[in-house]
């Protein structure tokens, strides 16, 4: 945790900063033919690795954590709100899913799915309410509490199971077994696609405009007549919702939710891959998450540094990358036209 915690908030300022990556600097779009290409290639995946187990579910867990890291990424580069307890909200969906699926057999998954969404998103709005009045460091030790208070209340509540968790019953789809590490996969998949399209309207709509009037001046914001406080809340909101929505994929594709799943340093993960992705990029959020998953499974085996490791790596690339991830293909351009 305290890895993950160095290299994310010392840098999170130059991060912010960066010339190449500052909020509403980054493009949040790649190309068209670059995303076709990813696309195609995220589609193919199951094809190209033969059905691996073991891959299939670090991938399947690397687009979860990229539609939390896109969920937070609408709130902290587009709404300009620090939170570092994301992972509470990621816990609030699976938990929500797995009691519903354990209750209420027959309901569809879509059904449980559009749950967790909406009850994590009135969990979002109700932190929001006071979360609206702070700002800056208060704001994110809000947050923090938050991260810290829903795996405990897990841990002694009867509903969710207790220190053993609740184990997710099978999701089917038709003839379709959705808790397979294939269609869990596909699931996850276009879960992220449809969300990023949501998002992506929203932050093109006027209400995406006051996101980001809030998060360039807060004090001026007020003359345009907006609502500081009611932008924020819905901010939480709308954040939360996607990340309930992560939290029904994550429950999926895990079997089982329990709170040691829910560790703070998970918060953190998502807070610095916000960072190394990109601040305001949509894209950026995927392949930092992406990067910072993979570096977190492979440093597994090196007992006890795990952490430490995945703090490095986020230093490097900032150090390397200010702007972020986001900000390399900028960088690339401008050294190409110096050298010609």
């Amino acid at each position: 945790m305290s890895g993950i915690q160095a290299g994310a908030a010392t840098l999170l300022r130059r991060a912010r900063s960066g010339g190449d990556g500052g909020p509403g600097q980054v493009s949040s779009r790649l190309p068209g033919v670059a995303t076709l290409v990813v696309l195609a290639a995220a589609l193919a995946f199951p094809l190209l690795e033969g059905g691996n187990v073991s891959v299939m579910g670090l991938a399947t867990e690397a687009l979860t954590y990229g539609l939390v890291t896109l969920a937070l990424n609408l709130l902290m580069g587009y709404g300009g709100q620090v939170s570092v307890g994301h992972g509470g909200f990621l816990a609030v969906g699976a938990y929500t899913a797995a009691i519903l699926a354990n209750h209420y057999t027959a309901l569809p998954f879509i059904v449980v799915l559009a749950a967790a969404g909406l009850v994590t998103a009135l969990v979002g709005f109700l932190l929001g309410l006071p979360a609206g009045r702070l700002r800056s460091h208060y704001l994110a030790v809000a947050t923090l509490g938050f991260g810290f208070a829903v795996p405990q209340i897990a841990l002694n509540m009867n509903v969710t199971g207790g220190f053993t968790g609740l184990a997710m019953p099978t999701a089917q789809l038709g003839s379709v077994t959705l808790n397979n590490p294939v269609p869990a996969y596909y699931l996850a998949l276009v879960v992220l696609l449809v969300s990023a399209v949501a998002i992506r309207s929203i932050l093109s709509s006027p209400t995406g405009r006051r996101f980001m009037a809030v998060r360039d001046s807060e004090d001026t914001a007020p003359a345009m007549g907006i609502n500081p406080r009611r932008t924020k809340v819905l901010l939480f909101t709308l954040s939360a919702f996607f990340c309930g929505l992560a939290g029904y994929v994550f429950a999926l594709y895990n079997g089982i939710v329990e709170p040691d799943s829910f560790d703070f340093s998970l918060s953190l993960l998502f807070f610095a891959a916000v960072i190394v992705g990109g601040m305001a990029s949509i894209w950026g959020s995927l392949v930092g998450a992406a990067l910072l998953v993979v570096v977190q499974q492979e440093s597994v085996a090196v007992s006890g540094y795990s952490e430490a490791i995945v703090g490095l790596a986020v230093v490097v690339v900032l150090l390397l990358v200010p702007g972020g991830l986001a900000a390399l293909p900028r960088r690339v351009a401008r050294l190409v036209q110096r050298r010609d």
